[in-house]
């Protein structure tokens, strides 16, 4: 039977798994990280008591008027998430000189539990349930169509929208990486922007125009078909824009459009295993939730194009 202190917190594999980092993941830019001292609890939501106009004048020897602020809460539960691999004794020892099969497993458990997590916000933004604040296009109004769509203009429509719903205005918009391709050759796009910088049209010249700080490509793809089966390859942002304000900095009394609760420090452990002869290699402790805590300050564009 394995017992506790036959399980090895790795710092080294840990490292490893901390720094693998895929560039085209974007969770952590989108809904930002705030770690909490326990798994499970409450936040609190204040109201928009402090827009509200007041009288605040005050007629001799009377007393001011008096005013207050209302206050709920909303919980979070940070799940766990964890993923093993085994490396045989033969393959370790049977391995080139270049290659190290206890980092590649845990670079591959690392990644896998990154484009889960990438899955598991991109399942919530970019769905009309969560995201209220929406339109879907269809037909003429959708992007790919270069003669009649004006994603100007809809981006107009989505910035009013979620001004006048936090009164922020937003500085991100996250654009699937199909959307993104489309928009970079809209006629009405690159007469905007056809004298600077050579004509190439990048992300900071988009966000120039739609009048955001950034803008964020969602490049990140997965594999939806079961082992043996044929591969069914996707991107995991769709054909979806979203323009969203995200604080720089997350605490207390800070409004953004969503937050990443996280508790722990994912840890790599390591046991061997002597009757497979071999040893496993774990990555946990991730737990996290994605929670959107001001809905008002996104709006989402659905089948931004064909």
């Amino acid at each position: 039977m394995l017992v506790q202190s036959d399980v090895y917190i790795d710092p080294a594999l840990g490292n490893v798994s901390i720094a693998y980092k895929n560039e085209s993941y974007i969770a952590d830019m989108i809904f930002p990280i705030l770690p909490v001292g326990k798994q499970t609890g409450k936040y609190y939501i204040y109201d928009k008591s402090n827009l509200r106009r007041d009288n605040s004048l005050r007629a001799a020897g009377s007393g001011a008027n008096e005013v207050d602020f209302g206050l709920s809460t909303d919980s979070y539960s940070c799940d766990d998430h964890a993923l093993k691999s085994f490396v045989a004794d033969e393959i370790q020892d049977q391995a080139d000189n270049a290659l190290n099969p206890l980092v590649d497993e845990t670079e591959l458990v690392t990644d896998k539990l990154l484009l889960d997590r990438e899955i598991a916000l991109a399942s919530i933004v970019t769905s009309g349930t969560y995201v209220t604040q929406n339109t879907t296009l269809s037909g003429t109004s959708q992007w790919s169509d270069y003669d009649n769509s004006s994603p100007i203009s809809d981006v107009r429509t989505a910035r009013s929208t979620v001004h006048a719903a936090s009164f922020k205005k937003p500085n991100t918009m996250i654009l699937g990486k199909q959307v993104f391709d489309v928009l970079v050759d809209h006629p009405e796009v690159v007469e905007r922007v056809k004298y600077s910088q050579l004509g190439v049209i990048t992300e900071e010249l988009l966000a120039r125009l739609f009048q955001v700080e950034k803008v964020i490509v969602g490049e990140a793809g997965y594999n939806s078909a079961k082992e043996g089966q044929t591969d069914s390859l996707a991107y995991v942002w769709g054909k979806n824009a979203l323009l969203a304000y995200i604080a720089p900095r997350v605490g207390l009394k800070t409004l953004t459009f969503g937050i990443t609760f996280t508790y722990k420090t994912r840890t790599v452990k390591r046991w061997r295993d002597e009757d497979k002869e071999g040893t496993y290699v774990r990555i946990g402790s991730d737990n996290y939730d994605h929670k959107i805590v001001s809905v008002g300050a996104a709006y989402l564009i659905l089948a931004a194009v064909a």
